[in-house]
């Protein structure tokens, strides 16, 4: 699996250097890469969401199968497989998008957090010299962020190590995205971890009301969804805040950016998608 999301990450590490050398700021870079990954996935984003809203639209009649066929399994799914292919849906067309995208999102995040191999193009040999020389355990993740954390100061021997390597400003905005902010310290650092948890809360909000408006569902319906709904509303702000507590700065502006663009793009896709079926409604009547 590793294999694979090296053979994705390595022309996305072309692509991050391309835009650092364009802006010139690796907190820009990062979120220009972000917003470009967003256009990247946008086909495979509106097949996912046209499946979620054709499967929502369906909902109620599959309801009305399950009251009337919920003694007699066989024929239950029976009838749901016919109100599938009648609706031409695929209850597995969102599932199947999901898959493709994971690979792409697992190798953005190496691109990030592994800047020495992929947007440098560092040998690995280098790459284990530049961690011995400064005491930094290679098991740790983000641990190359910590090594581009020693450019400042060390620049010169590292580029003894490898003519691969070139100066980069791993500043944004003030914060040195090489730093891993501390629980036991208060910086300006806290930030991020805060603004993640907040935008991943705030996406998640925006999510969950899309789907409930498109579903018609109300908050007395399908009660045990609607609790592990709010669970997860929850969980994820509060995992975004702690990695953003444990992993270098320059992965939680990604996660930022990430969170911000995505809350965009379902607003977005769904206006577009809707306005397109009912374009399509119109058009066969």
């Amino acid at each position: 699996m590793g294999a694979i999301f090296n053979i994705i990450a390595t022309p996305m590490g072309y692509v991050m250097e391309w835009i650092y050398n364009t802006v010139q700021n690796y907190g820009y870079s990062i979120l220009a890469f972000a917003l470009l990954a967003k256009f990247i996935l946008a086909p495979f984003s509106i097949k996912q969401k046209r499946s979620m809203i054709a499967t929502q639209r369906i909902n109620p009649k599959l309801k009305e199968l399950q009251k009337k066929y919920g003694d007699n399994q066989e024929k239950y799914n029976q009838e749901v497989m016919k109100l599938y292919q009648e609706e031409n849906v695929s209850p597995m067309g969102g599932c199947g998008t999901m898959l493709l995208t994971f690979p792409i999102m697992i190798g953005l995040y190496y691109v990030v957090t592994q800047p020495l191999t992929y947007f440098m193009h560092v040998p690995a040999e280098a790459i284990a010299q530049m961690a011995e020389m400064f005491e930094i355990n290679t098991a740790t993740y983000g641990f190359q962020l910590q090594i581009c954390g020693q450019f400042a100061q060390n620049f010169d021997q590292l580029k003894a190590i490898s003519d691969a390597i070139f100066p980069v400003d791993f500043t944004f905005l003030g914060l040195d995205l090489t730093l891993t902010p501390s629980f036991k310290e208060f910086s300006a650092l806290w930030i991020i971890p805060v603004l993640s948890a907040a935008t991943a809360w705030m996406t998640s909000q925006v999510t969950n009301n899309i789907n409930k408006q498109m579903s018609g569902s109300s908050s007395s319906e399908d009660e045990k969804a609607e609790q592990m709904t709010k669970s997860m509303t929850m969980m994820m702000p509060l995992m975004s805040g702690y990695f953003g507590f444990v992993l270098p700065a320059a992965v939680g502006i990604y996660w930022i950016a990430n969170n911000l663009f995505t809350c965009a793009q379902e607003v977005l896709l769904t206006k577009y998608i809707l306005a397109s079926e009912k374009k399509d409604t119109d058009l066969t009547k």
